[in-house]
């Protein structure tokens, strides 16, 4: 069984799901006049329930772009009443904060209320093998550390789940994060900060780029020029770019050392998925792929 195969529509599945969710999310933040850069300290809160919220965690999970952004996110959510500081080097949510939070959130989830793509049953068995996976992935000993999916499977909990879409979207998500637990640890292990990574995956998914061009296409998350700069020299003394030419490439040192971490990471990630039999995951494939073009029509 091709378990590529599964995922990817499951994927897809996801990304359809997206296309309702994330507008409403917009919409729900907009309404609340939230200030810029809401998700950061609105998807902390989803994460760490009651756990304090630290940047060095937060970086655990999302480690691609630069601390002290991320810190001054969170003071700029201190400073605009959604957290409070603990006293120490971490945050908490103040009740607005825990309102807005739950209000992108029921926002998301409603907007799924109306999709019924396929009978109760099918998704019902759908639901059961995705958190039968779900269960092994946490299960699972590690190092690798399950950082974020254990935190999505134990704080998501705390809001409610009304429809059957919203439910594959919390279950879909913890295998995401499962799989981002596995890609975190596996280039982490080669020693180098998140955006230097980034660097080096973009640099393998386009021809030789300018450093402008390449800066534009990696700065979303607020990683600067000058950061991107250094990272460029990094990846070119670790052999894995080439910035001779006045254009960056990635060498083919570098492209085997990610398809290599890819690799890695696909054989971590698909590991626990052998908790079902072949027959389930025929069967699993069959579903995700009922609901991705259900989807479509819609």
């Amino acid at each position: 069984m091709n378990l590529n195969a599964i995922w990817s529509a499951l994927e897809d599945v996801y990304d359809i799901l997206g296309g309702y969710g994330f507008p409403a999310m917009d919409k729900a933040a907009t309404e609340m006049e939230l200030k810029p850069d809401w998700s950061t300290w609105l998807f902390a809160i989803w994460l760490f329930g009651s756990e304090p919220i630290t940047t060095a965690n937060f970086m655990r999970i999302f480690p691609y772009g630069l601390a002290r952004r991320n810190e001054e996110r969170l003071v700029s959510a201190v400073q605009h009443g959604y957290l409070i500081s603990d006293g120490k080097d971490g945050y908490i949510p103040t009740e607005f904060g825990m309102k807005a939070a739950h209000k992108v959130w029921r926002a998301a989830g409603d907007s799924l209320a109306s999709l019924k793509p396929m009978p109760e049953a099918h998704m019902e068995k759908t639901f059961d093998y995705l958190a039968r996976i779900g269960d092994a992935a946490l299960s699972a000993p590690e190092p690798p550390s399950h950082y974020f999916m254990a935190h999505k499977h134990e704080n998501y909990q705390r809001y409610e789940v009304l429809y059957p879409l919203e439910r594959f979207v919390v279950l879909f998500g913890e295998l995401s994060a499962y799989r981002d637990d596995m890609y975190v640890a596996t280039w982490s292990a080669h020693g180098m900060e998140g955006h230097t990574w980034e660097v080096l995956d973009r640099l393998s998914q386009s021809d030789a780029l300018t450093f402008d061009e390449l800066h534009e296409k990696t700065s979303g998350r607020g990683v600067t020029r000058e950061v991107h700069a250094a990272d460029v020299q990094e990846l070119a003394r670790r052999g894995w770019a080439d910035d001779a030419s006045g254009k960056i490439q990635i060498t083919a040192t570098g492209k085997q050392v990610r398809a290599e971490v890819e690799a890695e990471t696909e054989r971590l990630f698909f590991a626990p998925w052998s908790c079902l039999n072949e027959s389930e995951l025929e069967e699993l494939s069959n579903l995700a792929s009922q609901l991705w073009d259900k989807l479509k029509g819609i």
